[in-house]
């Protein structure tokens, strides 16, 4: 017999999550804990979220600029308001890991997968 939660069970938590994370700011490596370590000069953004399901997909890219030209982009993570507030976690990124010339930075929209640990 399958253990873990159903896809009901996902649908809820990721809808909980999708609603408090209403920021994400961007990390030159793997941040701590408290996401205070590693954070790229590119400040947060807003984020739109699509329905829930059992994922989280983001419904829009998310634009960034005021990153390092040609600067390290690792990771992106999640926040509950523009300037202060909540860490929530974070995500490695995949792709292309540096922000461009201007330093400017896409996430685009898709769907966000990981685990707790």
């Amino acid at each position: 017999m399958a253990t873990g939660l159903n896809t009901a069970a996902l649908t809820i938590a990721a809808g909980a999550v999708q609603a408090q994370a209403t920021h994400a700011q961007l990390y030159t490596a793997e941040p701590n804990s408290a996401g205070t370590s590693n954070a790229s000069q590119a400040p947060r953004q807003a984020l739109t979220w699509a329905t829930a399901t059992a994922d989280m997909t983001l419904a829009s890219d998310v634009e960034f600029t005021g990153g390092e030209s040609s600067g390290p982009c690792t990771h992106i993570g999640l926040w509950t308001d523009a300037s202060s507030g909540d860490f929530l976690g974070y995500f490695a990124l995949s792709g292309d890991q540096a922000f461009n010339a201007d330093g400017a930075y896409t996430v685009t929209a898709g769907t966000i997968s990981g685990s707790s640990s």
